[in-house]
C-alpha cells in the first residue's frame, strides 16, 4: 500500500516540478524585446526582414559540446529585404528545455 502511495507522491511532485518550470521558461519561453532603445523621433518604416541565429548545446557530458548557427549578416539581409535604412530593431529569443536548444531572432525595420 504504501508503495502506491509513494508512487502517486513522486507523480504528483514531478508534475509540480514541470508545472513550475514552466512556469518560469525553463522547459520553453519565447520573448520578444527591443534591440535598442533609442526610440526619439524614430520612424516605423515600410519593410521588415528577420535574421535567425541558433544554438543547440548537449547538457549531459558537461564538456560543453555545443554548435551555433546563424544566416547572412545584417546588412545583407536587410539588403535583401530591400531596406537601406534601418531604424530600429527588435530581439526574439526562443528557448526549450534550459536553453538546450535556442533560437534568436533579429527582426530589422526601416525603408
Amino acid at each position: 500500500m504504501s508503495t502506491a502511495i509513494d508512487r502517486h507522491g513522486r507523480v504528483i511532485c514531478s508534475l509540480l516540478v514541470l508545472l513550475l518550470l514552466s512556469g518560469c521558461g525553463a522547459i520553453y519561453s519565447d520573448t520578444i524585446y527591443p534591440y535598442s532603445r533609442k526610440f526619439d523621433k524614430t520612424p516605423v518604416g515600410t519593410k521588415r526582414c528577420e535574421i535567425n541565429t541558433h544554438h543547440i548545446r548537449e547538457p549531459i557530458s558537461g564538456y560543453g559540446i555545443s554548435a551555433a548557427w546563424t544566416s547572412e549578416y545584417i546588412r545583407k539581409e536587410a539588403e535583401k529585404a530591400g531596406i537601406t535604412n534601418i531604424y530600429y530593431t527588435d530581439k526574439r529569443t526562443l528557448s526549450i528545455l534550459l536553453g538546450i536548444y535556442e533560437r534568436e531572432s533579429l527582426y530589422i525595420y526601416g525603408d
